[in-house]
């Protein structure tokens, strides 16, 4: 099949969890013999216009729009001429939309039966980032309250128009589902849950807990929690800093970068607690296998809006127990392992008993086991050949 996959960012330019999951699928998809091409908005003028990478053609595009506070429009016709030019010469058996401005794009754009994924109501997250961001100038702040709201609407509607023109909707997980029908009114049959998937090669318990720990600095007494994040409130990683209070005697690294870093840092120190907490930064994927077999327990303390979690499978397949909480897309994977390693909500009261109950499991000699064994389900090759299936059904329905 001819698949033209569109999103506003992909690795290898870009780092995310949807970035992550648009490229697996886009060289997974190549692998298996199919013609995929990927337009993605260009990140940095050094970037290529054009290049093929692991099989997969990637058109990168210029959105001088993008930067501006609420000029979504613009960028949507931006990504409109970008598809066009891609499928001019070969026309898509399916185009396969992620995030909401490639989503619109798409249905515009009228080149393919438009497939759509949906990662998370994409205006809720813009302000609860905004409703939390106080590390700013006041004025600066106050202008940003006042259009935010405009920059909100327009966000849904976009994303509106996006899942309700698709053909197919994909969702990571029950929890995505339940969202996408609550903002958007879109349930039933044209719904698939597809979750997320991980590289069971690249990530395998190789090493023993303290060959890990010698490696990253991090040998000591006490358990050793381990979370990576962006660094945004609802990630939930304030409300573990005041678990680890209830926790004297475990240790936490935190992974990643954001904006909310030293707000975090100072929250460490305010609650007597910076002796015990690393933040590590931004941690190459080659050295994420480490970090989560020098851990006891993986944590996902997430507050809001949290679609799956692809930590969540990464941890598992290298054998170590997660705690997530209970309004996250992870509790799709966590639950059938082990209901009790979810925590009821995000509160550090909450937090502190789940991980307490789970450090106390994590020594038993069975659970890295059952942990790489439940991982072993959720292949990168699984989820490229559910969503083969559903485009054969998108095309053979056109038929």
């Amino acid at each position: 099949m001819r698949i033209l996959i569109c999103a506003t960012s992909s690795m290898p330019d870009a780092i995310g969890g949807s970035d992550r999951v648009v490229w697996q699928l886009s060289r997974g998809l190549a692998v298996r013999g199919h013609d995929v091409q990927l337009v993605i908005r260009r990140l940095a003028p050094d970037l290529p216009a054009t290049s093929i990478i692991d099989g997969v053609t990637i058109h990168r595009y210029a959105d001088p729009w993008h930067t501006f506070a609420t000029l979504y429009m613009p960028s949507v016709a931006c990504a409109v001429r970008a598809l066009r030019a891609a499928a001019h010469d070969r026309t898509p058996h399916v185009v396969h939309a992620h995030h909401g401005i490639s989503g619109l794009a798409a249905a515009r754009a009228a080149i393919g039966p438009p497939m759509y994924t949906f990662y998370g109501p994409w205006h809720q997250e813009f302000l609860h980032e905004v409703q939390h961001r106080t590390e700013m100038p006041s004025l600066k702040r106050w202008t940003r309250r006042l259009w935010a709201p405009a920059k909100a609407t327009l966000a849904r509607r976009i994303e509106r128009a996006a899942v309700r023109h698709a053909r197919r909707v994909v969702v990571l997980s029950r929890y995505s589902q339940s969202q996408l029908a609550d903002v958007h009114a879109v349930s039933g049959a044209r719904v698939s849950i597809v979750p997320g998937g991980v590289d069971l090669q690249q990530f395998v318990p190789r090493l023993e807990r303290r060959e890990a720990r010698s490696r990253l600095g991090l040998a000591g007494e006490g358990p050793l929690l381990f979370t990576v994040r962006r660094l945004v409130p609802r990630m939930g990683l304030e409300p573990l800093l005041h678990a680890l209070v209830r926790l004297p005697d475990a240790r936490l690294v935190i992974g990643g970068s954001g904006w909310l870093r030293p707000r975090l840092e100072a929250s460490a120190s305010a609650l007597g607690v910076a002796s015990r907490v690393r933040f590590a930064g931004r941690i190459d994927d080659a050295e994420l296998p480490v970090f989560y077999q020098a851990a006891d327990l993986v944590v996902l303390p997430s507050v809001a809006l949290e679609g799956f979690g692809l930590i969540t499978l990464e941890a598992l397949a290298c054998g170590t127990p997660v705690v997530a909480t209970a309004n996250s897309g992870a509790t799709d994977v966590v639950g059938p392992l082990e209901p009790s390693w979810i925590a009821p909500d995000a509160s550090p009261a909450a937090l502190a008993t789940t991980i307490a109950g789970a450090l106390s499991a994590s020594c038993a000699p069975e659970v890295n086991k059952r942990c790489r064994l439940h991982a072993e389900q959720y292949s990168w090759e699984r989820m490229v050949a559910r969503h083969e299936d559903l485009y054969r059904e998108l095309v053979s329905a056109r038929v």
